[in-house]
């Protein structure tokens, strides 16, 4: 580690590491660098004062060696310059003391008024200036005619208000560790660089992770930065964000900006989390811990079918609320995170969630929110066959296949059409759970030449045996029941049916079944549920 000697103004590099201090400052144009700084003419350089300064004021505070990021770094060098961003938290942490150069600052400003320069200065919007007011000891401000204006310190509630850090940080009562990381990311999401990298390899600091550099990667380091972040204790709240683009599909955030909403977000432990949905969830069916696969995120949570498809409850929270997050079903365990514009709020009612190990994708796609509305229909003159499952869409249970016979159409507004064959029509659904093997078809039809609407439930555990049914399923057999004795059966693990049928008057009769499966409360249903879970 090279210093500058505040008496020479040259480069050293002593063989153990003095107490020192350092400066943290806005980049201008044509900064004095590692190549300048031992030529004679750099003192006729503008921002060469910026560096005298900073040697004099180390000088009369009793340092001998000043860090400075624009000529302390051989940047040619792309092993030292990896070193150097891998380390900058821990030697800004290690100084004895920061000088925090305002160069748009006035020193005859009053810093607690709301108009100051202070709030308007460059040096809160820089992403690299982050990490240098939260990691040193002691930070000493200074404005462009190098007059203190203050330190971290006595300035602390008003860099709190202007910054979002949470004041005990810079106070250093918090640990830094025990700020959740979505938190963290929300004091940079309005931050920027000049590089779209060095957004995220400013932060690394902050999250206490180390990885190279890739220059040229753009957005990609910061999806590598969240990677990283996730091997340390876990803290689900790295997925509590929000997007505008309410339709893209993302578990990880594309930048810091995503956090913008994040800023009062807490993490809650495995324990308390565990706690509050002790009434359905058992600890052998919980764990905390989350982490990479080649498919996404392995992780387990608590998880309930909403209109939207799923909503997975994460273990933290806002303003006392727990975070929701919007899945959507892939189909085989794998799972994707719906965005909206808000962070989704679960309030009560946690009795309805059930644990599930799921995989959710980490990556990006364009995916409908709104699950399909499910309604099938047939054309009045040759009979007509209505199926309405949106409150199976709900209930955790999708259309995993459905057979309708010949001639099937689809129609311009989604609807299938199909004619029917003489002597009989079938209409057969099969569904399937989407956290489970558990499965039931509904067979809807009629017998052509008497009319006769009937409708039969049978439920299954077995998938293959479900298949072979469908194949071999004929309405003419004796297990159709006629309208309005319909077959029932109840789903396994405590689950319901229901099916409500309507036969219209007159030749052909029109059909309509409405389907609607359900999670029955009682005790002995959430034990069956358990059993087939375990």
């Amino acid at each position: 580690m090279r210093f500058l000697n505040t008496t020479t103004l040259k480069l050293e590099e002593p063989r153990d590491k003095p107490k020192y201090a350092i400066l943290s400052h806005v980049w201008g144009d044509e900064e004095v660098s590692f190549r300048d700084i031992n030529d004679p003419r750099t003192a006729n350089s503008p921002n060469f004062t910026k560096i005298d300064r900073c040697c004099t004021q180390a000088l009369e505070d009793g340092y001998k060696y000043v860090w400075v990021d624009t000529c302390c770094i051989d940047k040619s060098s792309s092993a030292e310059l990896s070193e150097a961003i891998n380390s900058m938290y821990r030697w800004y942490s290690e100084a004895e003391v920061c000088y925090a150069y305002l160069g748009d600052v006035r020193s005859d400003e009053d810093p607690a008024m709301e108009c100051s320069g202070l709030r308007r200065s460059k040096w809160f919007t820089r992403g690299w200036t982050l990490q240098e007011v939260i990691a040193p000891r002691r930070v000493i401000f200074f404005a462009g005619d190098w007059v203190k204006i203050g330190t971290k310190a006595s300035l602390s509630s008003i860099i709190a208000r202007i910054t979002g850090v949470d004041e005990r940080v810079l106070l250093a009562t918090l640990p830094l560790t025990e700020v959740s990381v979505a938190r963290k990311m929300a004091w940079a999401s309005r931050r920027q660089t000049t590089r779209v990298e060095d957004r995220a390899y400013s932060l690394m600091g902050i999250f206490g992770v180390h990885m190279p550099l890739i220059y040229g990667e753009g957005e990609n380091s910061f999806i590598r930065l969240q990677h990283e972040i996730m091997k340390t204790p876990n803290d689900q709240s790295i997925f509590a964000w929000a997007s505008d683009d309410f339709d893209r599909s993302a578990l990880f955030a594309p930048s810091p900006s995503y956090f913008q909403r994040s800023t009062t977000i807490d993490r809650i432990s495995p324990t308390e989390f565990l706690s509050i949905f002790a009434s359905t969830i058992k600890d052998k069916d919980y764990k905390s811990h989350f982490s990479m696969t080649n498919s996404g995120v392995e992780i387990c949570v608590p998880i309930k079918t909403t209109r939207l498809g799923y909503i997975a409850a994460l273990a933290c929270s806002i303003e006392g609320y727990l975070i929701g997050l919007y899945l959507q079903h892939c189909g085989g365990g794998l799972y994707q995170a719906a965005r909206v514009p808000h962070i989704p709020n679960i309030a009560g009612q946690y009795h309805e969630f059930f644990a599930g190990s799921i995989i959710i994708s980490s990556g990006t796609t364009k995916i409908p929110l709104w699950p399909a509305s499910g309604r099938l229909s047939l054309p009045d003159s040759w009979g007509s066959v209505r199926v309405q499952t949106v409150r199976v869409a709900e209930e955790g249970f999708a259309l995993l296949t459905h057979s309708l016979g010949q001639d099937l159409h689809t129609l311009g507004d989604g609807s299938l059409m199909y004619k029917p064959t003489p002597p009989n029509f079938k209409f057969i659904l099969a569904y399937g759970h989407q956290m489970s093997e558990q499965a039931f078809v509904v067979t809807v039809g009629g017998q052509w030449r008497n009319y006769y609407p009937c409708v039969h439930i049978d439920t299954f555990v077995d998938r293959e045996k479900m298949n072979s049914f469908i194949s071999s399923y004929d309405c003419t057999s004796p297990c159709c029941k006629s309208y309005p004795d319909w077959a029932f059966k109840p789903l396994h693990a405590g689950t319901r049916v229901t099916a409500t049928v309507t036969a219209t008057a007159g030749a052909p009769r029109r059909c309509t079944a409405t389907i609607t499966v359900g999670h029955p409360r009682s005790a002995q249903a959430r034990g069956l549920a358990e059993q087939l879970s375990s």
